[in-house]
Order: structure tokens, then C-alpha cells, then sequence
């Protein structure tokens, strides 16, 4: 975390589920928060340019994070996956609508008699 001078930064080090990100905070807004949750809180981070929320003993309050290139990069990666996994799924689900299609019961020709020889 830093200010938008870079005059001072600050990493916290955290337990995490998932994978790493950044947060650009204003300073000015995680001391009110931290003032606000009475100095310990749970911090919940999606990524690096959704809010954050900060939470403790029932109170809970949401701080949005700065705009930077990263998070600028990485939300246009999670566009980019989420549209290509979208895409993904409407192939997947065309395919299944061919093949239901395909698969099912076509209709029945009638059976033909055996064919007569014919007189000329």
C-alpha cells in the first residue's frame, strides 16, 4: 500500500486463500477505516481493483482502491478470461444442441416390399 506521492508505503503481510494481489489505498482512508473497526480488522480483498472490506465485531465498511496500471492490467486479463470463458461455454453448449439433435429418434422410413419384376 502507498500514498498517490509515493512519499510512504506500507506491506502487509497476510493470510490468504487465493493468490496475492496489490491494493492502492489512500492513506487518508485506511487509517479512517482502521480508526473505524478500532484498529484490528478482517481486510477481504478480490482483487486489485475491486472494494475492499474491512470488518470487525459486526461493523463492517468498504474503502474502493485506487486506479493503477496493474489493477488497470489485471482487470482487462479478467475481462479478457471471462469473455473467452463465456464463449467457451456457448461452443460447448452449441455442440450439446448438435448432438442432441443428431441423437435423436429419427423418423421411421416404411419398410418397402420386395419389388416385383414388372412386365414390359
Amino acid at each position: 500500500m502507498s500514498n498517490p506521492d509515493d512519499k510512504g508505503q506500507v506491506e502487509l503481510p497476510a493470510e490468504t486463500d487465493g493468490e496475492s494481489t496489490k491494493v492502492r489505498l489512500d492513506g487518508k482512508y485506511l487509517g479512517e477505516a482502521l480508526r473505524a473497526c478500532g484498529g484490528m480488522a478482517d481486510l477481504k480483498v478480490v482483487n486489485g481493483y475491486s472494494p475492499v472490506m474491512f470488518s470487525s465485531n459486526g461493523y463492517s465498511l468498504v474503502v474502493m482502491p485506487m486506479v493503477t496500471e496493474d489493477a488497470t492490467r489485471q482487470a482487462e486479463a479478467d475481462r479478457k478470461a471471462k469473455a473467452e470463458k463465456e464463449t467457451e461455454a456457448e461452443k460447448a453448449e452449441a455442440v450439446a444442441e448438435a448432438e442432441k439433435i443428431t441423437k435423436a429418434e429419427k423418423p421411421k422410413r416404411k419398410k418397402s416390399k420386395a419389388k416385383e419384376p414388372v412386365a414390359v
